[in-house]
């Protein structure tokens, strides 16, 4: 748990409720039915920074990056043994309004959009051994977050990454150095335990695939030019500094390019990753399970392939109570001085797959 001394901060409450985390979320979900109404947003201030989810009994807390419906409900069906916060920061008004002006050199990149959090969760946490997950981008903000709590003396310990690629290059790059893998390859592979070969009929038909592929993403690309972006889509809970709702749309606009001159950096602790049944992946020769992340962490790479997709892993029975048992217990398994560890989950190999990448 954040130390005494940290907790006396005026940030936060000393030990917020899971009432003050189902108000954080209202919160947003209010603003855009006032932003609606045409009335005025609820105050920024109202909201806090961090907000405790669920309370625990280990030493270690794990913080989610992210305060939105899809991290209430995963934290409220997890074992009562880590104490879980969320942290969320609003957009500052002008990257919204760049966004909307689909000013790329006017919005933030993901170095600038972390440092926010990190501000929040060095206040709470302070040196105390921590925990940090995230689903989708933010599991990217919360690698470079990682990054830079522990330039700065405190301690993560572990990252969990709920589906998320750690790259997303432009998809018209992907299918072409896909088709080069496959007729790249030698004809004989050796893998473990087999030598697989690759027949020229076996290339075609995963060449057929990928084009296939292509031509989706391709019709969703020109939907986006042409449809889309006269729609800025459904609002969302995310507000920014001035208590607006953010649009989808934008929020994916704002995603895109924080992430467009990021570089990777092997990160000093231990990641786990849930992937979740990724039907939208470009076929390949040799699927990449570890989704990129293989190499990026000092201490090893866990891989836990869980029911679902990249939603309903967070949100549908049974994927959901699934993956809220798995989480817990891998914080206790990699976490330094667990005063309980988490009941065996029960899962089938069906169910999940563990894997080590040193």
């Amino acid at each position: 748990m954040p130390n005494g001394k940290i907790q006396e901060s005026t940030m936060m409450p000393s030990r917020p409720s899971a009432d003050e985390a189902r108000a954080a979320v209202w919160a947003g979900i209010l603003g855009a039915a006032k932003h609606l109404g045409k009335k005025a947003p609820l105050p920024q201030r109202q909201r806090p920074a961090v907000v405790q989810l669920r309370q625990g009994t280990s030493e270690t807390p794990v913080y989610f990056i992210g305060a939105a419906l899809y991290e209430l409900n995963i934290a409220q069906l997890m074992p009562p043994l880590h104490s879980i916060f969320a942290a969320e920061i609003a957009w500052p008004a002008a990257w919204h309004d760049a966004a909307a002006r689909n000013d790329t050199d006017a919005t933030p990149v993901l170095e600038d959009r972390a440092a926010q959090y990190v501000a929040a969760l060095r206040a709470h946490v302070g040196t105390t051994p921590c925990a940090l997950a995230g689903h989708s981008f933010n599991a990217n903000m919360a690698f470079e977050i990682a990054h830079q709590l522990n330039a700065i003396g405190s301690k993560v310990e572990l990252v969990i990454l709920l589906d998320a690629p750690a790259e997303y290059p432009p998809f018209y790059k992907i299918p072409w150095r896909n088709l080069r893998d496959v007729w790249m390859m030698p004809a004989f592979e050796e893998v473990p335990d087999r030598r697989a070969s690759r027949s020229t009929a076996s290339r075609l038909s995963i060449s057929l695939s990928i084009a296939g592929w292509a031509l989706w993403r391709t019709a969703g690309s020109l939907k986006y030019r042409f449809v889309d972006l006269r729609d800025p889509g459904k609002l969302t809970t995310k507000l920014d500094t001035l208590g607006r709702p953010i649009h989808q749309l934008l929020i994916e606009r704002l995603y895109a390019n924080s992430l467009r001159s990021y570089r990777l950096q092997r990160l000093d602790c231990r990641g786990v990753l849930f992937r979740a049944d990724r039907a939208e992946d470009c076929p390949a020769l040799n699927a990449d399970h570890s989704l990129g992340w293989r190499d990026l962490f000092g201490k090893g790479l866990e891989i836990i392939q869980v029911t679902g997709d990249h939603n309903t892993m967070m949100r549908e029975h049974p994927h959901d109570e699934n993956v809220a048992r798995l989480l817990s217990d891998a914080v206790a398994r990699h976490c330094a001085k667990p005063a309980l560890r988490a009941p065996p989950s029960g899962q089938t190999a069906k169910n999940s797959r563990l894997r080590f990448v040193p």
